[in-house]
């Protein structure tokens, strides 16, 4: 039964920490224990309930990983530091053909490390956007024209700025075509 009592309290602990911790802050917190000994947190003053005084939460915020991204200068001003981006398609090789008549074009593609806040990834062919990437993994591709297609990968800044692109991957795709 004690260590009921100890969790039930470690419990409510918790609790009246998640409170303080929110938005919804009041104005007093009240105590009543019962005949059990097992107490009660309340907002509301019940008849034997005790006002309990709760500090305001101390707000922590972490700027080790911002500062991480920045880089000091020889002035002692600090830039963003460039992240050193892996960008790859993996899956057809350089130089590969493909054929399907449907025109469909599976891509393997890595990006390491994970795009960072702020950040995005495009996947381009032929130098031209055809779709925002999330990450590695299998991209399909349907309807893909006949013909040599260069794909890489770039990533971006908020403003559209280009980072860094990633190499260029020629592959060739082969579909039936039938003269006019």
């Amino acid at each position: 039964m004690k260590i009921f009592t100890a969790l039930l309290v470690a419990l409510l602990v918790a609790l009246l920490v998640a409170l303080a911790s929110s938005s919804a802050w009041a104005e007093e917190v009240y105590r009543e224990v019962n005949d059990k000994g097992v107490p009660t947190f309340s907002d509301q003053a019940m008849p034997g309930a005790e006002p309990i005084t709760l500090r305001k939460p101390s707000i922590f915020t972490d700027t080790t990983y911002q500062q991480s991204q920045l880089k000091r200068r020889s002035d002692d001003s600090l830039t963003p530091m460039k992240i050193d981006y892996s960008l790859l398609v993996t899956n057809p090789l350089d130089d590969s053909v493909v054929r399907d008549n449907a025109g469909n074009l599976n891509l393997t593609i890595s990006i390491s490390p994970s795009v960072q806040s702020g950040h995005s990834a495009e996947l381009l062919m032929d130098g031209t956007k055809i779709r925002d990437v999330h990450g590695n993994g299998i991209i399909a591709l349907t309807n893909v024209d006949r013909g040599t297609h260069a794909f890489n990968i770039r990533i971006i800044d908020k403003q559209g700025n280009v980072v860094t692109d990633g190499p260029s991957n020629k592959i060739s795709i082969l579909r039936y075509h039938s003269a006019p």
